[in-house]
């Protein structure tokens, strides 16, 4: 059954449903998880063109697989996780009759069958993991929005397919300094191509009416698929919000990090470049959110206030990273727990959510077991959360 589909059920499903609940409790109990750092730690081999800071990753569980970009090489880098090496390469035509433009993110459906996105034109490709090229979608973005926004390191928004048509984040084209919440509250989040005609068109999933009414704040969001609902999180804005169907009105419930303040931080007034890159980064906020479908649970990244090295470069910013914690909730949006880590240890943009867990990079460039020629990731296992 999928969120976004209308159903109708007879009295005979619903007191059926009913008995079943009643017959099996267990099933109806819900999870009390935290995550744990284990001592487990996973290694993946980098040659000299590639950083062990990924420009975003993919876990492909049906076959143990984890996907790598590498922006710069317009590549990816596919690894198998069992034997913790790499067994493609592909590099890929920017241009020509093989090209497929910037890579900008990925999603992976199965080996014959992996989305390329990019943001310089509404053009999905479609290859293999040999690199052939199976497809190319051409659709039409709508006026002032952007091509579809998958990005794999950045407010994470996996698209969503449904049938011949994928559910897609999408940038409204507007200065933040121009913005209003009365503007802002008009906006769409996403919209669902056709994949056989090209067309587009919105679903009715806005921005919130009370989302910035003190201040602006970035209009950046992070949407998850749940079993049941599509939810989404702001860049400064403790609720989680939520649809069980799109066209529905749009629901919420109070998340709250521990480790953040009440009334969370508006843009600076007459910001300069450097001020707003430091409070994009280094101001208390959360960024992406996402659904672990072996536990049905959704976890969620909170950045804590932090003041970084005055050496760290101006552009580099974003991979110094500072505190945050992940926030674990059910598949009701009830917030179960959340763990913290400390500044200068981890790459909270590299992780991938598996069968065993959360495996979180270890390549912060300050940390000083940080190696160049790997990748590293430390496994956080979800446990059974202890009582008070």
């Amino acid at each position: 059954m999928h969120f976004y589909t209308k159903k109708t059920h007879s009295i005979f499903v619903f007191a059926f449903t009913i008995i079943c609940i009643a017959c099996n409790p267990e099933e109806q109990k819900k999870p009390n998880l935290e995550l744990k750092t284990s001592s487990e730690v996973l290694v993946l081999p980098v040659d000299e063109s590639t950083s062990n800071i990924s420009d975003g990753l993919f876990y492909f569980a049906k076959e143990n697989l984890l996907f790598s970009q590498n922006w710069k090489e317009n590549s990816i880098q596919i690894y198998d996780i069992e034997k913790k090496k790499r067994v493609k390469n592909l590099k890929l035509e920017r241009d020509g009759p093989n090209g497929v433009l910037d890579l900008m993110g990925i999603h992976v459906l199965s080996q014959d069958s992996i989305f390329l996105f990019n943001q310089i034109k509404s053009q999905i490709t479609l290859i293999d993991t040999s690199g052939q090229i199976i497809n190319s979608i051409q659709y039409k973005s709508p006026e002032r929005y952007s091509p579809a926004f998958v990005h794999n390191a950045y407010f994470q928004s996996p698209p969503h397919l449904h049938g011949k048509k994928l559910i897609v984040k999408t940038h409204y084209f507007g200065s933040i300094r121009e913005m209003t919440q009365e503007i802002l509250q008009t906006k769409e989040l996403v919209y669902e191509i056709d994949l056989e005609s090209g067309e587009t068109h919105f679903l009715n999933l806005k921005f919130p009416k009370d989302y910035m009414p003190d201040g602006l704040k970035p209009f950046e969001a992070s949407i998850s698929h749940g079993a049941d609902k599509l939810a989404f999180s702001l860049f400064g804005d403790h609720r989680m919000f939520y649809v069980s169907e799109l066209g529905d009105s749009l629901q919420f419930k109070n998340g709250k990090s521990a480790y953040l303040p009440e009334k969370l931080p508006t843009v600076p007034i007459d910001a300069d470049g450097l001020i707003f890159r430091k409070y994009s980064y280094y101001s208390p906020h959360y960024e992406s959110l996402d659904y672990d479908p072996f536990r049905d649970v959704f976890i969620r990244f909170a950045f804590h206030e932090y003041e970084q090295d005055e050496s760290v470069p101006v552009n580099d910013m974003r991979n110094h990273s500072g505190p945050f914690s992940i926030q674990v909730f059910d598949s009701d949006l009830n917030l179960i727990s959340e763990t913290a880590f400390e500044a200068n240890q981890y790459h909270p943009f590299d992780y991938f959510i598996t069968e065993k867990g959360i495996y979180l990079s270890t390549n912060h460039p300050l940390n000083p077991q940080n190696s160049e020629d790997q990748m590293s990731f430390v496994l956080l296992e979800y446990s059974e959360k202890e009582k008070p």
